[in-house]
């Protein structure tokens, strides 16, 4: 084939060097998964250097015009992270990012809401064989060849890794695809996707409409197989060409030209590789036909029997045809071992039915919730999304996640319409409240958001057959931190520094933060309308507000309270109503516990959010039809 074969070797060795040069010195995508701890990894998106201090992630198969966080660099020892505050598929695209923290130069990821607030750690990079070592540094293995660079996102702190199974605490990877001469600052790029990921995963935005690819985006195995199929059509045209054409072997003997011509095969398999990557960038993705071509080729029990034939192919090549078949048979036989050991490839095919369970499942719930049947989501052009976590004493997993839109017209028009707005104290606190209250149940625009909210999780709470206590738990989970943010009147940018001001449940929702009185009205209206009467607790002496939750004082109650904290000290008797006292604020409440230096005796505004009756719902409306 080669009539001077340094010539050959020469031209492969510039073509290599130029090809490398070319492929370090190109910024590289850092692919990034994420999962819950000791659940299996799932790739969501990658890293993209946009600056030398700023990076941003994006995630694969979406058509998003804007990245979902944003790394910046403050100082050689830190990069701060910022998450998109708001639904991937608002088309209104009036989404911001909000600050969530920070991760160091030694690889520790600290949660910082507020510049002011003190942070907190709650997580680190580490490499995979070394869990309780935290690292900025990626590792390279040989398997790899030492192209891909691979680091690990823990939660927690460093020392919660020596346990006998350190991987159950792991919640993010991160792979850097190619060799990078942009990474050498002291938070590298790697370091930076696993805060990404870590922060992205706690407070991102959700998904609805679209699906992620769930496999390893910058995995070889699966191009595989493809690759055989284009560089077989490839070879055999080079061979007819050579054949009916020239007329001479394609080869002959010249068994340095095999290797050559062999080797094409894996500078094809790269380039089909990369393509497939740039198009998951560009989000259009043809994974799920690389899936199908995979299964659909994947001959299972046959593939060993393909393997066997191409041996004994090459046996009677070598004898008839010298060595001018033999890459053919390398490819046909290498891509079939590959997509044989592909973990796709390998599972079989899965049929879903949903439509079997849906109608009783549907029945039940019309049984459940006859007061949440007709809620439809509040529209808007401005979304706020919430995603929390059931902090319950019985170890259930329960997790909330909701997407509220918001009309900025109605947002602006229920702001000036604040009691608190114009700043005059021509009422008790006592009154205001009460005031506020009957104006959220008087005029639905005002309570809309919150009644969705309730509906949500009433839902979620008989999906998850949850108890009385695990109930109230997981409505006050959502008002607490992180995922509202406690934050004092005088600090708040939203509400221009005012000293004193009690936001509406959806001022609270819109602006994501709040202090005690804000916090505490939002749970007791959700409370309110998933039916319970609520009791508004303030104190000016403590500066402090919460709220009471009418229970029946059985016998369990006690149970779910802090040992030795008898019942009547978390509860307070009104007209014959016992409530169990409820913190708002901080994250780590649950029902009955009080600030430590708070006592139930210490609240002297009481407001009580009673249950209207049947009679008087009915008088509200006529009332409401007679006014208008």
């Amino acid at each position: 084939m080669f009539e001077d074969i340094n010539k050959v070797y020469f031209l492969a060795i510039v073509i290599g060097v130029t090809l490398l040069y070319n492929f370090a010195r190109r910024n590289h995508p850092i692919w990034i998964g994420i999962s819950s701890p000791g659940k299996p990894l799932r790739n969501i998106g990658y890293l993209d250097e946009e600056s030398i201090d700023l990076v941003e992630m994006k995630l694969v198969n979406m058509e998003l015009d804007k990245p979902v966080t944003r790394v910046k660099s403050d100082d050689d020892e830190r990069s701060v992270v910022w998450v998109l505050n708001g639904d991937v598929d608002d088309d209104a695209n009036q989404s911001d990012y909000r600050m969530r923290g920070y991760i160091t130069s030694e690889g520790l990821i600290y949660r910082q809401h507020l510049k002011n607030t003190k942070p907190v750690l709650v997580g680190y990079t580490a490499q995979e064989k070394h869990p309780d070592t935290p690292t900025t540094k990626g590792k390279r293995s040989w398997k790899s060849l030492w192209l891909d660079s691979d680091l690990y996102v823990f939660e927690g702190a460093p020392s919660e890794a020596n346990l006998n199974e350190p991987m159950k605490h792991r919640v993010g990877h991160v792979c850097l695809a190619g060799v990078s001469f942009h990474n050498k600052r002291p938070v590298t790029l790697e370091a930076k996707a696993g805060a990404s990921a870590f922060f992205y995963r706690k407070y991102g935005p959700k998904l609805e409409r679209n699906n992620i690819y769930k496999e390893a985006a910058y995995g070889w195995n699966d191009t595989a197989l493809l690759t055989s199929i284009i560089y077989s059509v490839l070879f055999l045209i080079l061979y007819f060409v050579y054949l009916c054409v020239l007329r001479k072997p394609l080869l002959g003997d010249d068994f340095a030209a095999v290797f050559i011509l062999s080797g094409c095969y894996f500078a094809l398999w790269s380039i089909i590789r990369q393509i497939k990557i740039d198009c998951i960038e560009r989000s259009h993705s043809f994974q799920p036909q690389l899936d199908m071509l995979n299964k659909g080729l994947g001959l299972g029990k046959f593939d060993a029997v393909i393997v066997s034939l191409c041996g004994i192919s090459a046996y009677y090549t070598l004898h008839y045809y010298d060595y001018d078949l033999i890459p053919l048979i390398f490819s046909i036989s290498y891509g079939v071992s590959k997509n044989a050991l592909n973990k796709s490839v390998q599972r079989p095919w899965k049929i879903i039915t949903n439509y079997e369970d849906e109608p009783d499942f549907e029945e039940e719930e019309e049984e459940l919730l006859p007061a949440f049947a007709s809620i439809l989501p509040p529209k808007g052009e401005m979304v706020r999304t919430f995603d929390w976590d059931l902090d319950s004493s019985s170890n259930r997993k329960v997790h909330g996640n909701i997407a509220i839109h918001f009309s900025l017209e109605d947002y602006n028009r229920m702001r000036q319409g604040n009691p608190y707005f114009s700043q005059r104290q021509d009422k008790t606190k006592y009154e205001y409240i009460n005031d506020m209250f009957l104006k959220m149940i008087s005029e639905k625009s005002y309570s809309e958001r919150v009644r969705y909210i309730a509906s949500y999780i009433h839902n979620e709470c008989n999906h998850a057959q949850l108890d009385e206590i695990d109930r109230l738990q997981f409505a006050l989970d959502f008002v607490q931190e992180p995922n509202i943010d406690f934050i004092l009147d005088r600090d708040s940018k939203s509400i221009q520094f005012t000293p004193e001001y009690v936001r509406y449940p959806d001022e609270t929702l819109y602006d994501q933060e709040g202090d005690s009185d804000c916090k505490a009205m939002l749970a007791a209206m959700i409370l309110y309308y998933m039916g319970y009467n609520v009791l508004y607790l303030s104190s000016d002496k403590k500066q402090h507000a919460a709220i009471g939750v009418e229970l029946k004082a059985h016998p369990w109650l006690s149970g779910y309270l802090k040992e030795n904290v008898p019942l009547k000290d978390v509860s307070v008797e009104i007209n014959h109503r016992l409530y169990i006292y409820c913190e708002t604020t901080g994250d780590g409440y649950r029902v009955g516990d009080l600030v430590d230096d708070m006592r139930i005796d210490d609240f002297e505004t009481r407001v009580e959010f009673i249950q209207l009756t049947e009679t008087e719902e009915d008088t509200e409306e006529n009332n409401d039809k007679i006014e208008g």
